[in-house]
Order: structure tokens, then sequence, then C-alpha cells
């Protein structure tokens, strides 16, 4: 029977129970003390057993020598001790039941003596595994194997030694269920399975985190998300194995995922994917000592991409029980879709087309504009609600004429173009100001030059993925920045200032939904052959207070540099 003895790690003080653990680090001692809040011993004896590990854990993550990672043993490792461990369970019972029969002759009386000595063991053995009250134990229990194995001794932290000493204690106990079941005439697991089929079937059934995220990126590289989802579902992954380290999956437990969740609240600012995956999260937390923390919007994003991950590993068989993730996320203050969605103001937008790129064709630093998507991408955005990116990779031939109006294509036919969503199929009929600006003029131009189909910005390059991360930064820095414009002023905002101008003219869900790429009808085409309505629609938009200074475009020769041909 487990005994009822207190544990030297609990104590009571007015009849609640409370939990003290203490370490010595270079000659330091520290001890922690906290409160349980329960009167129960068994409920104080289970919380205790947790901080136990807890501590175990933190104290380990950060006295561990540096080429360990996350505090846990390297894979090849742990299979190296699972295999020794195999060898010595049939090692320890061959020579138990040898001892057994080998012997004087018995009777019933020595048999269940026999027996009673054996459960005696099994559990006192279980009950160290369960409550770890003798972490004095740990070297000389990890010793049995690690005496064999002698060149995995320098890689191994004070953790790493909890956990051998743990499987060495459960190897025990498993001899010795084994040497029971051969003196009752039975036979062991180990006699009945070849190691080989024995080590195969532990190998499948074991699952790490590290293969299980592998696995994961593979699968999902073949959808073809853009590469800033990628690097956004990257950075959840490495927080993952941050926090849980590289441990089979199967030991990720609810209690850990309310733990992640409760985590991701105080999470540092700008942590880099790389250094989560070379160091454990509370050890780095702890480095950073930062005063900012991630939003919760941002929180709660990463606990939606790794509950969606937990949740394939459940789907596809790997993951065995529950998804450990939690399903509600954090709480968030509640803000309005005004204040979450700025839109640039009529006020900003003037201050935007009063610079000299617009009513002088004069570039920041040259007599010319610089490039010709400093002058048009503001415009297109501006005049369509485009997504800055799809402008971005607009080509020659996405400018159409379909009917009598001229249109813009948003679509994935040329190379490096992406819908967004499947919603994001569509023709924008382009504002009459707009084409009195000369922007179809400046298209025939552009063909006429590089003979045929071409992107219209080829000077604009990729960034993570993102085309219009470099024309973004070159807006806020030098229009924005110098025109004087409210702080939340980007390129973007002038596609939410669209749609509030759209909702203004009372424009029905169905055309606000085709001109912004958002959800709308299942049924019919996204690409409409009659856009006669929607262009109705957009002319109604007055931009002539906002755009009545620009100079329209004449020819190539307003830009300094068109296609990379100096001008």
């Amino acid at each position: 029977m487990p005994s009822n003895s207190i544990p030297h790690y609990l104590y009571k003080r007015n009849h609640t129970w409370w939990f003290r653990k203490r370490f010595v680090s270079q000659g330091n001692a520290i001890e922690y003390r906290l409160s349980l809040q329960t009167a129960s011993f068994q409920r104080a004896r289970l919380l205790a057993l947790r901080l136990q590990t807890l501590c175990q854990q933190l104290v380990a993550s950060l006295g561990a020598p540096k080429k360990q990672k996350n505090g846990v043993m390297e894979k090849s490792a742990q299979e190296q001790i699972r295999a020794k461990l195999r060898a010595k369970i049939a090692e320890w019972t061959a020579e138990e039941t040898e001892h057994w029969f080998c012997g004087a002759t018995r009777n019933e009386g020595d048999l269940n003596d026999y027996l009673e000595t054996l459960d005696m063991i099994v559990s006192d053995l279980k009950e160290r595994i369960a409550y770890d009250d003798k972490p004095s134990l740990h070297r000389a229990e990890a010793s049995t194997v690690l005496d064999e194995l002698p060149h995995l001794k320098a890689t191994l932290s004070e953790y790493d030694y909890q956990v051998i000493a743990r499987m060495v204690a459960q190897a025990k106990v498993k001899s010795l269920q084994d040497t029971r079941a051969i003196i009752l005439g039975g036979e062991a697991d180990w006699f009945t399975s070849s190691p080989v089929s024995s080590q195969e079937t532990s190998r499948s059934d074991v699952h790490f985190l590290s293969d299980m995220i592998s696995k994961y990126q593979a699968e999902n590289a073949s959808k073809e998300h853009s590469q800033k989802s990628q690097d956004k579902y990257a950075h959840s992954l490495a927080l993952t194995f941050s926090f849980f380290g590289n441990v089979p999956i199967s030991e990720i437990s609810l209690s850990s995922g309310r733990e992640f969740r409760e985590l991701l609240a105080s999470l540092p600012e700008k942590l880099k994917a790389k250094e989560m995956l070379e160091t454990p999260l509370l050890e780095l937390i702890a480095k950073k000592k930062a005063t900012k923390t991630i939003a919760t919007a941002t929180a709660n994003d990463h606990l939606e991409k790794v509950r969606r991950f937990f949740q394939w590993m459940l789907d596809t068989g790997y993951l065995p029980d529950d998804n450990p993730i939690p399903k509600e996320p954090l709480p968030e203050p509640k803000q309005s879709n005004k204040a979450a969605r700025h839109a640039i103001s009529d006020e900003d937008a003037v201050k935007v087309f009063n610079h000299q790129i617009f009513t002088e064709h004069r570039g920041l630093v040259t007599k010319k504009i610089q490039h010709p998507h400093h002058f048009w991408l503001p415009l297109l955005c501006l005049f369509t609600g485009i997504r800055p990116n799809e402008a971005c990779l607009l080509y020659v031939d996405d400018i159409e004429l379909v009917g009598k109006a001229w249109c813009i294509r948003i679509d994935k036919r040329f190379d490096e173009q992406k819908l967004k969503t499947p919603n994001a199929l569509r023709y924008i009929p382009l504002h009459k100001c707009l084409l009195e600006i000369g922007f179809v003029k400046y298209v025939h131009d552009f063909r006429s030059l590089v003979d045929g189909n071409s992107r219209l910005f080829p000077e604009i390059k990729a960034i993570k993925g993102y085309h219009s991360h470099k024309p973004g930064e070159w807006f806020n820095r030098n229009i924005r920045g110098k025109q004087g414009l409210d702080p939340s002023s980007t390129l973007y905002t002038f596609r939410h200032a669209f749609r509030d101008k759209l909702v203004m003219l009372n424009a029905t869900d169905e055309y606000l939904n085709r001109l912004m790429g958002h959800k709308g009808s299942p049924y019919g085409s996204s690409l409409l052959t009659d856009v006669t309505c929607m262009k109705e629609l957009i002319d109604r938009i007055d931009f002539a207070g906002i755009v009545q200074g620009i100079k329209p475009y004449t020819n190539l020769q307003d830009f300094r540099n068109v296609a990379g041909i100096a001008k």
C-alpha cells in the first residue's frame, strides 16, 4: 500500500497544505514555497507531484548544457536507452526466475511469501515513480543503464537523469511483473515477441513532436499557401516546440494544453522562430525580461494555429486521445470595427495626392518619377479598393475591356499570382477619373515597350512572399511620414475607405462582396460578362476633391525607370 507519511516537499499551515522545493545552484540555496489552497492531503500530493515535475523541468532547462535543447534528450539517445532497458528486463527476469526454479524444494507457503515480496517491491517502485520523492536516488538509479552507455552522460541534464531514473524504475516493475507471470505458469511479453518486432512496434507507436511538425508542414506546402502564411504557421509551430519540447505527442496532456494557452497571454513581443527552436520557452521568457507582450489577437492567432495542428494529428490518427489545446480563445477587450480597420480619411488622401510625384511628376530626389509604381499603386488602391499585393502582381493582360467597361481582372493566371481566397477572383471596373488620369494609356504604352504580356510593375520584388512589402514601406516613409498623415494610414487603408464609400452609396451586399473579393453568393460566376451596373456604381463615387491636383500621365518619359530601362 502507498505510504501516508508526509513527504518532505509538503507541510501544513493553518489547515492548508503548502508545497516547498529547495534548489542548490553554484553554492546558493533557493527555496520556493507555494500554497496549494487545499486541506485534502491526497489532493495536495497530486498537486505537489505536478509542481515537482514543473520545477525540475524549469531548473533543468535553465541549467542544462547549451548543446541540450529544450531540456529533452535527443531522440537517438532515448531509443538507445529504451533498447538497453528492454535487454535489462529480459536479463533481470531470467535471473529472478532462475533463482526461484533452481533453488531448494518450494511449497505453497514459500510461493505465497515470494509473490507477496514481489508485490511489495512493485508497490514501492510504483509509489517512487508516482511521487518521485527521492531525488537523491536519480543518478544512482540512472547509472543502472548509463554505465553501459557512457557516451551519453556528457549530454544529459539533471532533468534527463530524473527521466532515466523513472524509466529504470518502470523497467524494474516490468521485470518483476514478468517474473510473477512466469512463476505462475504464464509467459513474459519479451519472451513471446522478438526484440526486433518489439522495437519496431515501439517506434511505430511513438510519434515525436518534431517529426509531426515536419509532416504537417510538408502536407501544408502542397496547399500553395502564401509565403507569409507559411511563415506565420512556422512561427506558431516553433512556439509549440519551444513550450512542449520534443516529446512523444501522446504525453501532451489537457493540463499542458491549458498551461500553453495561459502562457500565450504573457508572451514577449518579437520572439524569433530560430531562438524558440533552440531554447525552451520558459528560459527564453526569463532571458528577455520584456516589458511588452504580444496582443491578445496575436496570442489567439497562435492558439488557433496550434489547435489546428493538433486537430490534424488527431484526424490523421497520430494523436490517440482528445485535442489537448483548448478551443476557447483568450478574452479580448471589445473593439469597434472602425478602430480595428482604419480607413484613410479624405483629408489625408488629399495630402497624399498633393505630393509632387502626383502634381508635378517629380521624384523624391530626381526630376522624374523614379518608378511607375510610385505613381500608380496609390491611385489603383484609391480608385479600385484592390489589395496592395494584388496591385503589385498585375499583368498587362489583367487590364481587360469587359463589354464597354475597362476592368482590372484579379486572378492567378500568371507567374507568382495567387488569390487570397477563392472569392478574390473578380473584375473591378475602372473609375472614370482613373481613365482620365491615363492608366489605360500607360498600360498600352507599357505593352508596346515590353512587346507583349508582362507584369505592370516588374521592378517590385517579393519580400517574404509578398510583393507589397517594399512599396508599403516606401509609402509609409516617404508619403505618410512627409505629408503628415495619420500614423495608421497605409496603402491598405485606401481599400477600407473604398468600401466605406460604396456603403454610403447603399451598394448591395452582392456588389460589395464582388468588388471587394469577399465571400458572397455561391451561385453564378465570379467573373461577370456584364459589369455595367458595377461600373455605374463605381463612377458614382466622388473622388474629384481628392485628385483634382493630379497631373495626368502623358507618356513613359514621365518615369526615370520603366521595366528596368532608364528613360
